[in-house]
């Protein structure tokens, strides 16, 4: 069931459909992940390709939907893989804790957690921190441009350029680069 709910997609406002609980219409989960490679000197990011995405061209951390059922390692490790074609090795902040056979639980230290108003949907953002390695490749019809960026070179656009990434990965990344600054 879907209900509708008006969005700002960066020119005018927009009737989108979003999922319902009850009567409700809720913001729709997304998971994301700042990957590094392992000396942590360089951060993948990629650039929406979508032709009727009113982010298309902006830069963003990989990450997408996350699907009922899933763990929150599988999810992040399955849209960072489908998007850019990246093996996750390590994805921090995660616990999974099974209470029985049937059920289980994961306590989640993200980096942090966006709330995203405005855009294609209204969703709520949970960043991780994970390290990654292969060749970047993109999704074609979703991404391009998907390339690791030394630090230097993202605290650089994040200063220059805001304008030119999707407002979620913005605010993730100045998370990220705050607490690379606040541990040396």
């Amino acid at each position: 069931m879907t209900g509708r709910h008006t969005m700002w997609d960066g020119s005018r406002h927009v009737e989108v459909a979003v999922p319902v609980s009850g009567a409700d219409n809720v913001m729709v989960p997304v998971i994301r992940a700042v990957v590094t490679d392992r000396s942590g000197d360089h951060i993948l990011l990629q650039r929406r390709d979508a032709p009727v995405e009113s982010v298309r061209g902006l830069l963003e951390l990989p990450g997408g939907r996350w699907l009922a059922g899933e763990s929150p390692a599988a999810a992040v490790t399955r849209e960072v893989f489908e998007e850019t074609g990246i093996s996750l090795i390590q994805v921090e902040g995660i616990t999974e804790d099974r209470i029985d056979d049937r059920r289980s639980v994961s306590t989640i230290r993200p980096l942090v957690v966006i709330a995203g108003t405005q855009g294609a949907f209204p969703a709520t953002h949970t960043v991780l921190v994970a390290v990654g390695e292969g060749t970047p490749t993109p999704e074609p019809g979703s991404t391009t441009d998907v390339r690791w960026w030394s630090v230097a070179d993202v605290r650089h656009e994040l200063v220059t350029n805001r304008g030119g990434f999707v407002p979620s990965s913005w605010a993730a990344l100045v998370a990220y680069v705050t607490m690379l600054d606040s541990t040396i």
